[in-house]
C-alpha cells in the first residue's frame, strides 16, 4: 500500500494521484483527516488499465491529510507506483449571499468533524453564531409519532429551519457528501422559497444545493453517490426522474450554462 501525510494546512488545493502498475488493477484511493475516524474528504474506487491520473479536489482540508493507494484485489502489492501533484483547485463565479455564507461555515465545521464527535439520542446541538442555523446531531432520526427509526440522513423543519443529522448515517459519508445533504436542507427552506417554489420541492432544492456546491469545487462523483445512496432506499419514479435533472445539470453546470470559472 502507498501511503503519504501531506501537509494540507486547512486550504483548498486540488491533488493529481497518477497510479502506475502491471496490466489492469483495480485500486482503492482515499484522503482522510490524520488520526481521524471517519473522516474521508474523498474516496475511490478506481480500475487503472498500465497508468492513469484522478482529481483530488479539497475545497476544505484538516491540517493534515492521510493519503492512501492499494490494490484492492492484492492487498500486498507494493509493485505499484504513486506520484501526487498539487493544482490549483477548480471553482466557479457563482453568488453567494452573506445567509448562504453565514451557512456554509457551520456546515463545512460540522461536516469536518462530526464523524469523530458524539452525537445523542434527543440530538447534540451545533449552532451558528447567534443561533441563526441550528444543527442537531442525532444517533439515528425516528419518526415523531411512531419513535420508527428512519433511514433519512438528514432533515430540516420547515417552520423551525433546525436540522437533523443521523450519525449512523453520516458517518459512513465523505466530507463533500455531507455538504451536498446540508446544503440541500438547508435549500428547502432558505433557496426554494426565495425563487417561488414550495418549500418541500425536492427537485428545486437539489439544483439549488448542487450550484453551490460545485460552485465551491467539491467533486460532482460525491454529489452523485449520496444521491444515488439515498434514492437506492426509495426507487420511485419520482426520484427516478429526480436523478435524470440531477445528471443533466451537473453536465451542465460542467459546460459553464450556470457559472463561468474563476
Amino acid at each position: 500500500m502507498f501511503s503519504k501525510l501531506y501537509q494540507s494546512d486547512n486550504k483548498n488545493v486540488c491533488l493529481l494521484v497518477t497510479i502506475k502498475c502491471k496490466g489492469r488493477c483495480t485500486f482503492r484511493a482515499w484522503a482522510e483527516d490524520y488520526g481521524k475516524v471517519n473522516s474521508k474528504y474523498v474516496d475511490r474506487e478506481i480500475v487503472v488499465d498500465g497508468q492513469r491520473t484522478i482529481r483530488f479536489s479539497f475545497p476544505v482540508t484538516p491540517k493534515t491529510l492521510f493519503i492512501g493507494v492499494g490494490n484492492k484485489e492484492n492487498p500486498q502489492d507494493k509493485s505499484f507506483e504513486v506520484t501526487l501533484i498539487e493544482a490549483p483547485l477548480k471553482t466557479y463565479n457563482i453568488w453567494l449571499d452573506f445567509q448562504t455564507k453565514r451557512f456554509l461555515q457551520l456546515a463545512t465545521q460540522f461536516s469536518q468533524i462530526c464523524g469523530f464527535e458524539n452525537a445523542t439520542p434527543s440530538g447534540r446541538l451545533f449552532q451558528s453564531e447567534n443561533s441563526e442555523f441550528v444543527i442537531k446531531f442525532m444517533d439515528i432520526i425516528k419518526d415523531a409519532r411512531s419513535g420508527t427509526p428512519l433511514n433519512t440522513p438528514s432533515r430540516i423543519g420547515h417552520n423551525t429551519g433546525i436540522i437533523e443529522v443521523a450519525k449512523v448515517k453520516f458517518d459512513t459519508y465523505t466530507i463533500p457528501m455531507r455538504m451536498m445533504i446540508l446544503l440541500h436542507e438547508y435549500s428547502h427552506k432558505y433557496k426554494n422559497p426565495k425563487i417561488g417554489l414550495d418549500i418541500s420541492d425536492e427537485v428545486g432544492a437539489d439544483i439549488n444545493a448542487l450550484y453551490i456546491y460545485l460552485g465551491l469545487g467539491y467533486s460532482k462523483i460525491d454529489a452523485i453517490c449520496v444521491f444515488a445512496n439515498v434514492f437506492l432506499k426509495a426507487q420511485t419514479s419520482s426520484n427516478i426522474q429526480r436523478m435524470r435533472k440531477i445528471m443533466d445539470y451537473i453536465q451542465r453546470f460542467e459546460n459553464q450554462e450556470y457559472a463561468e470559472l474563476d
